[in-house]
């Protein structure tokens, strides 16, 4: 049978750690749904902030995933969207940007926008104790 994940053995190929020694508990899950949108000017804001209790990014991690895949090989395109990014804001809130910013040389200067073009995801907050 298979094992996935972590094991560490020492010199004498005793396991010493395995993901037996490991729990791992949900402490949050949130869907973000599909955005198509942009703008001029540029944006700062984090379009959600979720307050999870009990995190803690010393023991926490955040995983983004997709609610659906394309069915075809990707590559770098605007045809395909993309995941949102997460910052920690401090104490258990962490801030959702679903955007980005770019730029626009139109000549002398930069002309400044931002886009949008999230696919369905979900954003989970995981705790390893």
């Amino acid at each position: 049978m298979a094992e996935y994940g972590l094991n560490v053995f020492d010199s004498l190929g005793v396991k010493t750690l395995g993901m037996e020694d490991f729990t791992i508990q949900r402490l949050s899950s949130k869907i973000i749904p599909a955005i198509t949108a942009g703008g001029g000017g540029v944006r700062s804001n984090y379009d959600i902030i979720m307050d999870v209790p009990g995190y803690d990014p010393a023991k926490c991690f955040v995983l983004i995933t997709p609610r659906k895949y394309a069915g075809y090989d990707q590559t770098i395109s605007d045809s395909w969207p993309v995941l949102p990014t997460y910052k920690e804001l401090g104490g258990t809130q962490i801030g959702i940007r679903t955007w980005l910013n770019y730029g626009v040389y139109d000549g002398h200067r930069y002309k400044y926008y931002w886009s949008a073009r999230t696919v369905e995801c979900v954003v989970e907050v995981m705790r390893v104790t």
